[in-house]
């Protein structure tokens, strides 16, 4: 397993606010616009574009949660920070086969979050204009 760094603490910190969000697209809910401007404003929170935000999406959140959109009854409450930040952290130190194939399930799989990212990305947006 390899060891991923971050530029400093407070980099980890915005980066672990987005992932715990972008979970939360994963959760077995139907998700209100109250969640979805909720992780929008997280991930401008955190100073995160809709660019960036969807490049940690694909990459770093969907290839660990979308096994549970494909779940018969997957997890609907909600995970804790530490659980999304210590599955995505394994997930980033995984060797290069593991990730790629975790990777490409999620893209497979897209459809899965794929409006309600178009939701959370449109909010987002906006928020950017805004400011």
């Amino acid at each position: 397993m390899r060891t991923v760094n971050f530029a400093s603490d407070r980099y980890l910190e915005r980066r672990v606010a987005a992932w715990c969000a972008l979970a939360d697209l994963f959760l077995d809910t139907e998700l209100q616009p109250d969640d979805f401007d909720r992780i929008a404003a997280t991930l401008h929170g955190a100073r995160f574009g809709v660019a960036e935000a969807e490049r940690i999406l694909r990459n770093e959140v969907a290839p660990v949660f979308v096994a549970n959109g494909l779940s018969v009854a997957g997890e609907w409450a909600g995970w804790p920070d530490e659980f999304v930040q210590q599955r995505v952290m394994a997930h980033l130190a995984s060797s290069p086969v593991p990730r790629a194939w975790m990777k490409f399930r999620a893209r497979i799989h897209a459809g899965i979050y794929k409006d309600a990212w178009l939701e959370v990305a449109s909010r987002l947006k906006n928020m950017e204009h805004d400011a």
